[in-house]
């Protein structure tokens, strides 16, 4: 079979298993008939290429992509999802969430004991819902932000727990919001023993999950109470590009010193990064984020889409 009928195939098998589109809407977007796509789903399911989870590597473009990233930006690991340019926000995070939640298999898998650390992120979450159950009680699953809101209610950003239902993973938490009323209780928090416990098994993962986001005016930031308008305006007057678990950075991926910076909880990311730190973002206003985060080496791994692999070559 040539690489370009594989290609197709794969194409097709992703758009109805994965994005959830009627062979009727298939049809259309490829201008074929609906027998056609029924005939190209059951080659897909013939050949291999639709097996439990869609092998996307067949889709050729996507592999070159990843080739010609990793060489760009000297990665240690780089996956394309597959997509179209008229995908929606929704149908992207859930191509990056198939493709993600392989990649995190292929950690979970391993029979030696790991360390995974987990930022946060929707992205990121709709790769924990997508793997599989394992029973993995030797692993370590350490979080990198805080697990609670400033009132001490549960926070979106804990994952953790989410990954260690799936894994029965041991989970280690970060006892506080992602960011605090001061620097001077970030400072008590670094000295108890239980912060000092997580931040170094954070530092020391075998890897890394991160999702990078625009700095927006409706961020999960705002929204949970984190950031004041002020505050964030006066970071977009600095050039604040995106950010890393708080940490926010130009256009040259350059972090950016301010107050807020230093009211962070997490486990800080310093760039350049040596352990394998893995960003999985996509979709056009992440592109900017993404790219600068490259730049400054934050992440030496990389998850996303074929749009937005495109635009980073481009720029």
């Amino acid at each position: 079979m040539s690489v370009l009928k594989k290609t197709m195939l794969a194409r097709i098998a992703w758009l109805y298993y994965i994005n959830k589109k009627t062979q009727e809407q298939i049809a259309s977007i490829y201008n074929i008939s609906r027998p056609s796509v029924q005939r190209y789903l059951n080659q897909a399911l013939n050949s291999k290429i639709v097996i439990t989870r869609i092998n996307h590597k067949n889709i050729n473009e996507c592999m070159e992509l990843s080739e010609q990233l990793t060489d760009r930006f000297n990665l240690k690991l780089c996956d394309i999802a597959p997509s179209h340019p008229n995908d929606t926000q929704k149908e992207i995070i859930s191509n990056l969430g198939e493709v993600g939640a392989q990649i995190m298999e292929r950690f979970i898998r391993n029979s030696k004991p790991i360390t995974v650390a987990l930022g946060s992120g929707s992205t990121l979450q709709e790769c924990i819902d997508r793997i599989d159950s394992f029973n993995r009680p030797e692993h370590n699953i350490t979080s990198l932000a805080g697990m609670t809101t400033p009132e001490g209610t549960p926070s979106k950003f804990d994952l953790v727990t989410s990954f260690a239902q799936k894994t029965r993973s041991r989970r280690y938490y970060l006892p506080a919001p992602l960011v605090l009323p001061s620097s001077k209780e970030r400072s008590n928090l670094q000295s108890l023993s239980i912060y000092r416990v997580v931040e170094s098994l954070s530092l020391n993962a075998d890897v890394t999950f991160v999702s990078i986001s625009p700095l927006l005016n409706d961020s999960p930031f705002r929204r949970e109470g984190f950031i004041d308008k002020d505050e964030l305006n006066k970071l977009k007057e600095k050039g604040a590009c995106g950010e890393i678990l708080g940490q926010v950075f130009d256009e040259k991926g350059l972090l950016i010193q301010s107050a807020f910076n230093e009211r962070l909880a997490g486990v800080r990311i310093n760039p350049p990064t040596k352990r394998l730190i893995v960003g999985i973002s996509g979709s056009p206003a992440k592109h900017l984020p993404l790219l600068a985060s490259l730049r400054g080496k934050w992440i030496n791994g990389l998850v996303t889409d074929e749009q937005t692999a495109r635009y980073l070559l481009q720029h």
